[in-house]
């Protein structure tokens, strides 16, 4: 049976398909639909089983971003190796994930933000900005903002991003953004609550409809099994922590092309 996730994921397609405007933004033509919210359950992992998702390099990336990792091998070490497609002729990478995290402006966010919390947690100041207009990064990010809210000892997250290339960069988006809110709980002492994903431009390209007609008879065949519900573990603290799931079974990968 499919996730909450993956059901909001397959109506942002339809959507898309449905209502989407037909633009040529620099990396080719997509159909694009501007302001959708996708919400996350704290107990449901948004790992999609039309197709598989490799979730180990995901974690390798959230913890090489919480390491302020800028090299492929430092990405690399941590078990992540997809982001050699934007690094440096020498190895190193711009990327302002991790960068603004550890130092914006001077400022640990991620430190202030954990302190915020503990300290604070009423504040509406709990807020990390990955927006820096005199960036001259290969690798803007395509996420603005992450905002939290502590009530009865729960921790929500807003995921705020302003581009969403839904079926290579949101289907993997989903899990880290479910997982980042994981961690952070984890590392404050409280329990994780919804995620609320606010996506900007999503948008499919036109050099991907061939194999998203793929993705969606695969999703149609799987909802017709059921299978037990993906369980995980997540234990350590935020600069070291291990993340294990079992039960995830899904149809196979499907690689669609990548622009960069």
């Amino acid at each position: 049976m499919m996730s909450s996730a993956e059901i909001q994921y397959f109506n942002l397609i339809y959507k898309i398909e449905k209502e989407g405007i037909v633009k040529k933004p620099t990396k080719g033509a997509c159909r694009s639909v501007f302001g959708h919210i996708i919400t996350l359950i704290p107990t449901e992992v948004p790992l999609l089983k039309s197709r598989k998702i490799y979730w180990k390099g995901l974690v390798g990336e959230l913890k090489a971003f919480l390491a302020d990792e800028s090299t492929v091998k430092g990405f690399e070490k941590y078990g992540c190796n997809f982001w050699g497609a934007w690094a440096n002729e020498d190895g190193t990478l711009n990327v302002d994930y991790a960068r603004l995290l550890h130092n914006f402006n001077k400022v640990n966010q991620l430190k202030s933000l954990v302190e915020g919390i503990k300290d604070k947690p009423d504040s509406r100041k709990h807020i990390i900005s990955l927006w820096d207009p005199s960036s001259d990064s290969k690798q803007v990010p395509c996420v603005l903002s992450y905002q939290w809210y502590v009530t009865k000892g729960v921790l929500e997250m807003i995921w705020t991003q302003r581009s969403a290339d839904v079926l290579i960069g949101l289907a993997s988006d989903m899990f880290s953004a479910w997982l980042f809110n994981q961690v952070i709980a984890l590392e404050t002492g409280l329990k994780p609550g919804k995620v609320v994903m606010n996506l900007g431009d999503a948008h499919i390209y036109e050099i991907h409809k061939e194999k998203l007609r793929d993705l969606k008879r695969n999703y149609l065949h799987f909802n017709n099994y059921k299978k037990k519900d993906v369980d995980y573990s997540l234990t350590g603290s935020l600069h070291n922590f291990e993340f294990s799931l079992s039960n995830y079974v899904s149809e196979d990968p499907i690689a669609f092309e990548l622009l960069t």
